[in-house]
């Protein structure tokens, strides 16, 4: 049974599709009522929200619809102001509050946007009966002319607002559909990033040569914004999207066994000291047999103690020290690493004690051999520390 501020915010909501010149009143008058959360609260505020647009209120209508998203106390209410509070967030080009209110979408709404092609005429597509499928005293084509405004760019946003849902859900194919839309849309504010979704999508189902080129328009194209940044999907700091899109042609180039390439797109990749194109580089330099080179990018990239890559940055420092029998350069990296409690800490104490042994020292050696013992089962760095020890303590 709806109650008496449902049934009030109907009334209202049908004035102003009417055009109803006591509409206006009626309407704030109910926007009064929800000033404190009452039941049936989410559909009053769904409604006065609608009333407003069906005035021409954007800004008034935004405040309602949003109100409607944060009750979620009925599912199907939540997916329709959802709906429109992110079109409305568009049209304002408000990326964070578009990607948020669809990201609360349920797979159902989901699904509906899925079939939207913004590349199309949406006056078509978005009509009235997607938010009031039963009620036709509401409807007035005032979902089509609230897309009818949405130019380029609004469309590309929620194009790739769509494509970063559908990667938040792990649904990969959807949001590829969803980058090619921003590409064909052509707005240069997004399409390095719709790009750099292409290709990530590509490397993902194995499609490595489709991946490069779709790298390559990424670092060519305009625009610096990131789809990452949507939904918070990025983890502190990222880099741009041209250094993103860098790194990983990069490491495709470098898979495809393409070293002077892959060197050459890592190290313009890199040149912003951005922590992910360090490591990439300097792990490149690895395989290319030039630790040298590598040595001064790890050095780098382990002035970054609050980057994910420090760790990698500091256990390779120590296997170069390793390589080159420097026992107390490698205890210095390796024992920052086990200090950390970092997941291959036995791994980078077999190494110490390998070492150890190499050059005679028997103490660091046996207590570096005992550590990786008491960390680790895995049966080849226990099968070396046992025989080293018993080697060691053998009479």
């Amino acid at each position: 049974m709806p109650t008496d501020l449902e049934q009030t915010a109907a009334a209202a909501a049908a004035l102003a599709v009417q055009r109803d010149p006591a509409a206006a009143e009626a309407i704030e008058r109910c926007r009064h009522e929800l000033a404190e959360p009452k039941p049936g609260g989410q559909r009053a505020a769904l409604l006065v929200g609608w009333g407003y647009l069906a005035l021409g209120e954007p800004t008034e209508a935004w405040e309602c619809i949003r109100a409607a998203v944060s009750y979620e106390t009925e599912r199907h209410l939540t997916d329709r102001a959802a709906l429109l509070a992110g079109l409305l967030a568009a049209s304002a080009l408000e990326a964070p509050a578009l990607a948020g209110a669809w990201y609360r979408a349920s797979p159902d709404l989901i699904a509906v946007l899925d079939q939207i092609n913004f590349t199309d005429d949406l006056t078509t597509q978005f009509t009235d009966d997607l938010i009031w499928p039963d009620h036709s005293e509401l409807r007035a084509d005032v979902l089509p002319r609230l897309v009818a405004q949405l130019d380029a760019r609004s469309r590309s946003l929620s194009a790739l607002a769509l494509y970063a849902v559908h990667h938040a859900h792990g649904d990969p194919d959807a949001a590829v559909r969803a980058a090619w839309q921003v590409v064909h849309l052509g707005h240069p504010t997004y399409l390095a990033a719709a790009w750099l979704g292409i290709a990530e999508a590509m490397v993902k189902q194995g499609n490595d040569p489709t991946a490069a080129k779709a790298c390559q328009e990424a670092l060519t194209a305009p625009g610096q914004f990131s789809a990452r940044l949507l939904l918070g999907l990025a983890e502190g700091p990222e880099p741009d999207v041209q250094t993103q899109a860098g790194i990983l042609l990069g490491r495709l180039q470098r898979d495809a066994g393409d070293l002077e390439s892959a060197l050459a797109t890592l190290t313009a990749a890199a040149h912003a000291d951005d922590p992910a194109a360090l490591l990439a580089l300097a792990q490149t330099r690895d395989l290319a047999g030039d630790a040298a080179a590598a040595q001064p990018v790890y050095a780098k990239l382990a002035e970054h103690e609050l980057s994910e890559q420090y760790q990698d940055a500091i256990f390779n420092l120590g296997l170069h020290a390793k390589d080159r029998r420097d026992l107390p350069e490698a205890t210095r990296w390796f024992g920052q690493y086990i200090e950390a409690g970092y997941a291959a800490h036995p791994l980078a104490a077999a190494h110490l004690g390998e070492l150890a042994y190499w050059v005679g020292d028997k103490q660091a050696a046996l207590h570096w051999y005992q550590y990786t013992l008491d960390h680790t089962d895995l049966p080849v760095l226990v099968e070396e520390a046992e025989q080293r020890m018993a080697e060691l303590l053998a009479p």
